[in-house]
């Protein structure tokens, strides 16, 4: 081993380092050989000095010669040089070194030090990566490090506020199903709007929601032009997963461990006992009845005093104060100059926020990552991985709804038994639990992944690499309905009287599978070199997938016993089944060329030639082409600015697909069933009949975005600040919809999809960080972002007859008709003076005569230009670190958002605290609310759907903040480990907003969804 001392000056600092250079002399060789060989080429592997980990994209060099190399995606190098040359390795954001060769040379290991400079130096792009300093697309990063500061079992629950243009929406918190759903840009079209999510290089691989983010080496996000790639999966935006691989080096055991405790963010406040009594008698007062309860039943009510007189809070006697949750992560990395491994393990467990809720989930994951030097410059992989989940969830509907139960109702009797809850027998405390049955749900999904890489020697900087992945997944729902027990209780004879609660009278179980396997290949040719000041990169690759898919599905009812849940058990004379298969198949040929010259100015440009299996042969392939070009324009505009030390402006434009549809719908299809067929003898007996279905289209096709961007990057004060800016406009056509709208109902005409919708999608996205490295015990960082987007539909086909205020067209996607109200009725000469929907007496809402018709009818609802999906989102972050101790804050929210609400409160259920206590009452004149919708009566007029209860759903949330200490490196030398930190995190801490009802990321109009969680979290991270 010969070591070599370097000192490199450069302004202001000065860095003294070492390298080490390992020398492998080939088996068999004289010293010869050995000269002409190290003549020819010299290879290596460039990795951090702080972390070992490998560099891709650093830049190596002769000095004073022409010739130069860039290293790959494991760090590794092969350059041309002679005896005495000298190799510069450059990179963004680390030191400069220098290496002279001689003769002993033949491999070289290079650590490189990092400098002030910044850290995220490369970025993942499709099919390959970028130096963030010649980047030309818009394109958002996080790291890994930063994700796995959250204790969000879903990585998607992660993102929240992190990069600019990324919606992430969590709308429920059930366990299993906490998933954020994402969008990029917004919305862009009334069709699908799920990104296209890869996850190293393998397409929206099942269960990547599960994916630990201990096993995340970076997420990035592409925005514009340069997902043009991806070509008619694109249109929505490309997520970039790249899980972390192994490295040179002596075996690593990591585990961390995190055990949290749940609460809901939010959960609805409900009438007292008094406060309903009373809104019970004067309910019953205006129908015309005598009131309820007495004065003195009310005072009992509300001193409690009384035990006939309960106040029963169902929200606090059916939840708990807390659930757990807990995730363990196992992994092992390491390796040698030939073998390099990362295997790793992760466990997450949630169950229910009810008491005897049965809601649980356990979620494994498995991933193995090899890479294996079969030559030196044949390299192959093997990626391996699993995911398995198992959920359980109560066999009946969703209890939240029946959690209106009255308020002096108990949950259960004073012996035990639970009482008839609202109506029905629908008591939350029994339907969670396995009485009204068990829901099972389990998915295995599987995939390997085997590639190579061959570095053809004879032409420098020429590759072909490629991959083959086998995926395989299936998919398990039992569904076990059992009727429960519960009971009235007559006060009269002191009798407690059983019931059936449920709407099923017998036991009934289905059963579904689903299997899905498919194969899929990439094979890339690419080419990297430079010329003098010339850098140009390409690839042509091509690739090809295909998949089968099928499900089963059994039934039968009146089972004898809620003992037995198998399919045998039930009656063979209810037995139902079904079940359908159906293929997928894509072929692509794509490329990209890149070129700059002294890294100033770049250009990108990126093709795909895309083929879909969904639709008809002659309209199967689409050309998705996309352009990007940028200017540092502070190397000619700044060249020795100590002030501005990068100014980027870009530019990109491109076409871009959605093929997201429902496939063949070019096809003539027909409907099957015995209700289709005839009916023969005396005793009936059906036959399999069939019905024509959709109106078959030939000439269906994909979804297009044009989708330009302009963005600028800068940097100052030796990077301590960093600016990112876009802005961006997006054109979708070809978007299916019906001409349902322009053709009248009377026609019973059948027709197809059509593409005929257009939609634009225009806003901006901004992001500024600042870095600051006090010394070495202290450093901080602080960042925000903010993005903001606002879509609108340009053509829906729709019928001329509709009014302009009703039509979507011009409005916002998803945008819905209210009636806009302008206050209550307070007098009856109020009421007599204006237009009124029928049925409105004094106390109910006043509307806008639209039409100016003289009544308020449904002519009258104009489409408001507003959803619940926001059009801006912001984040702000900031990382601290003192010595052992560090602090990681992330706040997220959103704005341009609203969400309606209808609720209600009758006799029978009880409602909102906030809705009845401030309700109108008799003579009233300054009433938050109007009279209460009972929803006995169709057509109340408060009840309507109305701007009064649409409600602003803008908000601020604490996402993540974590608290965490890294113990001494002597202690931990002593415990015979390698790291050791503890932490405590949370999630979801607090939420500032206007709705005080629910949680402002719920999407469900009267409030019945599964609460998003606030999490406290303990955790260890150690090494070994």
């Amino acid at each position: 081993m010969r070591k070599i001392n370097l000192v490199l000056i450069v302004p202001l600092l000065t860095f003294s380092f070492k390298s080490n250079a390992v020398h492998d002399f080939p088996a068999g060789s004289n010293v010869s050989k050995l000269r002409h060989w190290i003549q020819q080429n010299v290879q290596g592997t460039v990795t951090a000095l702080d972390t070992n980990e490998p560099l891709v994209g650093v830049t190596v060099s002769l000095k004073g010669k022409q010739g130069s190399a860039v290293t790959n995606s494991e760090g590794k190098f092969t350059i041309s040089a002679e005896r005495g040359d000298v190799l510069i390795f450059s990179m963004l954001n680390f030191v400069k070194q220098e290496i002279v060769i001689d003769d002993q040379i033949q491999r070289l290991s290079i650590k490189l030090e990092r400098s002030s400079e910044g850290l995220d130096e490369v970025v993942v792009v499709g099919y390959g990566v970028q130096k963030k300093a010649t980047l030309t697309g818009s394109v958002a990063s996080v790291q890994g490090d930063v994700l796995k500061r959250s204790p969000a079992v879903s990585v998607t629950n992660s993102l929240a506020g992190l990069m600019p243009g990324l919606v992430a929406t969590n709308r429920s918190g059930e366990p299993g199903s906490d998933v954020s759903s994402l969008l990029i840009r917004g919305v862009n079209t009334t069709g699908s709007t799920s990104p296209l999510v890869v996850v190293d290089g393998i397409q929206n691989p099942p269960g990547w929601q599960r994916i630990n983010q201990n096993d995340i080496e970076s997420v990035n996000i592409l925005k514009d032009a340069s997902a043009a790639i991806y070509g008619a999966q694109a249109a929505n935006g490309v997520i970039l997963i790249t899980t972390k691989r192994g490295k040179s080096g002596k075996p690593i055991i990591n585990y961390s461990m995190n055990m949290g405790l749940n609460q809901p963010t939010r959960t609805p406040k409900l009438a007292n006992s008094a406060l309903f009594a009373e809104y019970v008698n004067d309910l019953l007062v205006q129908g015309g009845q005598s009131p309820r309860y007495t004065e003195e039943e009310i005072a009992k009510f509300k001193s409690g005093s009384d035990p006939n007189y309960p106040n029963i809070d169902w929200f606090q006697e059916v939840l708990k104060n807390i659930s757990t949750q807990q995730i363990h992560n196992l992994n092992l990395r390491g390796g040698s100059e030939k073998v390099r491994y990362s295997i790793s393990g992760s466990y997450t467990n949630q169950n229910s926020i009810f008491k005897k809720g049965i809601h649980d989930y356990d979620g494994f994951t498995v991933r193995s990552n090899i890479d294996a030097d079969v030559t030196n410059n044949f390299t192959v992989s093997v990626d391996l991985n699993s995911v398995y989940n198992n959920r359980i969830r109560p066999g009946t509907q969703d209890a939240w709804y029946w959690l209106n139960a009255l308020p002096f109702v108990p949950v259960y009797y004073e012996n035990g038994l639970p009482s008839a809850g609202i109506e029905n027998g629908y008591n939350p405390a029994v339907m969670v639990t396995d009485a009204a049955g068990k829901n099972t749900l389990n998915d295995k999904n599987y995939n390997i992944k085997g590639g190579f890489n061959w570095k053809i020697l004879k032409v420098e900087g020429l590759e072909l690499n490629g991959y083959l992945v086998y995926t395989d997944g299936y998919a398990y729902d039992k569904r076990w309905r059992t009727p429960w027990t519960v009971y009235n209780y007559d006060r009269s004879t002191d009798e407690y009287i059983p019931m059936t609660g449920g709407a099923i009278v017998s036991p009934d179980l289905a059963i579904r599978t689903d299997k899905t396997d498919g194969i899929f290949y990439n094979l890339k040719l690419s080419y990297t070199r430079t010329f003098k000041d010339h850098f140009i990169s390409a690839f042509i690759a091509g690739e090809q997938s295909s998949s089968k898919s099928n499900y089963q599905r059994t039934f039968r009812r009146n089972f004898l016993s809620t003992s037995i849940d198998e399919m045998f058990a039930g009656d063979p004379a209810t037995q139902e089944s079904d079940g359908m298969s159906y293929d997928f198949g894509r072929q692509s040929l794509f490329g990209r060329v890149s070129y700059n010259y002294k890294e100033k100015y770049l250009i990108d440009f990126n093709a795909r030639y895309d083929g879909s299996f969904a639709f008809a042969p002659k309209k199967r392939f689409g050309f998705f082409p996309g352009l990007s070009v940028a200017w540092i324009a502070s190397k000619d505009l700044f060249p020795e600015s100590e002030i501005i030390n990068e100014l980027k402006v870009r530019g990109s434009v491109g076409q871009l697909g959605n093929d997201a549809i429902n496939p063949y719908q070019y096809l003539a299809s027909y409907n099957l069933g015995l209700q289709y067929g005839y009916h023969f003898g005396q005793t009936p007996k059906s036959s399999l009949g069939a019905v024509p279905n959709v109106t078959p289209n030939p000439d269906i096709t994909w979804e297009v975005a044009t989708i330009s961007n302009i963005g600028l990057d800068a940097s100052f004060m030796n990077r301590a600040f960093e600016l990112t800016f876009d802005v961006f406009k997006q054109k979708r056509s070809n978007i299916l919809a019906l001409r349902v709208l322009e053709i009248p109902a009377y026609t019973s005409l059948s027709l197809p999809t059509e593409n005929i919708g257009e939609v634009e999608n225009t806003g901006i996205e901004t992001s500024l960080k600042y870095n600051r490295f006090a010394s070495d015990d202290f450093k901080f960082s602080v960042g925000g972002n903010f993005g903001f987007s606002k879509n609108k539909v340009l053509s829906l086909s729709e019928a001329d007859n509709v009014p302009a205020y009703q039509k979507a067209e011009g409005k916002l996607v998803g945008a819905d008709l209210f009636y806009q109200a302008t206050g209550i009725f307070r007098t009856e000469e109020e009421l007599a003076n204006s237009p009124i929907f029928p049925g409105s007496k004094v106390g109910d809402l006043r509307y806008k005569d639209v039409n100016e018709n003289g009544i308020i009818d449904a002519g009258d609802r104009v489409r408001m230009d507003r959803s619940n999906i926001p059009q801006i989102t912001f984040g702000l972050n900031a990382n601290l670190q003192y010595k052992n101790f560090s602090m990681f804050i992330n706040f997220a929210g959103q704005a341009k958002a609203w969400q309606y609400f209808h609720q209600n409160a009758r006799i029978a259920v009880n409602g909102l605290e906030d809705l009845i206590a401030n309700r109108w009452q008799p003579g009233s004149l300054d009433s938050k609310y109007p009279r209460i919708p009972t929803l006995s009566e169709p057509g109340e007029p408060s009840g309507l759907k109305s701007t009064f209860w649409l409600q602003n759903a803008s908000f601020v949330r604490l996402k993540t903040l974590e608290l965490g200490y890294d113990l001494d490196p002597i202690l931990v030398s002593k415990l015979k480990m390698s790291s050791a930190r503890i932490f405590v995190n949370g999630n979801n801490l607090f939420t500032i907003s206007e709705i005080k009802w629910y949680d402002p990321e719920g999407s469900s109009d009267r409030g019945t969804f599964y609460p998003q969680s606030k999490v406290f979290n303990l955790g260890l991270s150690v090494g070994f």
